[in-house]
């Protein structure tokens, strides 16, 4: 039989919308988004921070500087610490003489302690270069054997009246020091003991720690 071209594309369009039609409506195809978002869960902002809120003298450190104030802290004590407190404890009441290079200067005292230890205190001329020999290190981090030096904060290498030389013995837990210490008060050349210390430098001044 025959179909004219007229039935046969009325029948074709009628198939195709019937097709269309019948379909389900779950069966639209879903649109699929591949963007970052949509496959990944969003994640929690991490950054990393300093907790400086127990030490002060880190606050704006670089992460550079707090690595390098941690492994300062680890530097050993080249000598006997021992054999050193042992002399400055054996010198407690007695005096010597004051002046110039004299035995019973704080920090002529000092480099008397150290050496008998066995450090290496061999630097002199200022209250900078005494220490060419020893690790600078914070107040955080000191422990006995350590010698603390009051320098003048805008002419650290002068000998200016305010400079004065200690030697840590004890760190304590309430943040406190013992030190012994010779020319105290100032022309004595008395060496004495003070167990409950903390520094107090004069106005201008600042404590500097360091270590042989």
């Amino acid at each position: 039989m025959r179909v004219s071209a007229k039935a046969f594309v009325v029948g074709l369009v009628s198939s195709v919308t019937f097709a269309f039609g019948a379909a389900p409506a779950v069966a639209t195809a879903p649109i699929e988004d591949f963007s970052v978002a949509a496959v990944q869960p969003a994640a929690a902002q991490i950054s990393q921070t300093l907790d400086t809120t127990n030490d002060d003298v880190l606050a704006g450190a670089s992460i550079e500087a707090v690595v390098a104030l941690e492994e300062v802290a680890t530097v050993p004590h080249n000598f006997d610490v021992a054999a050193t407190i042992a002399l400055a404890e054996s010198e407690i009441g007695t005096s010597r003489a004051t002046g110039w290079s004299a035995p019973g200067e704080c920090i002529m005292s000092a480099q008397r302690w150290i050496r008998a230890g066995g450090g290496n205190w061999g630097g002199g001329g200022n209250p900078v270069s005494n220490y060419d020999n020893a690790t600078r290190v914070t107040l955080a981090t000191a422990a006995p054997g350590d010698v603390i030096q009051y320098e003048n904060i805008d002419s650290p290498t002068s000998w200016v009246t305010g400079v004065h030389t200690v030697l840590i013995t004890e760190v304590h837990d309430d943040g406190t020091f013992t030190i012994i210490e010779s020319n105290n008060p100032g022309g004595s050349g008395l060496v004495s003991k003070n167990e409950s210390w903390t520094p107090a430098p004069p106005a201008g001044f600042q404590a500097a720690v360091w270590r042989f």
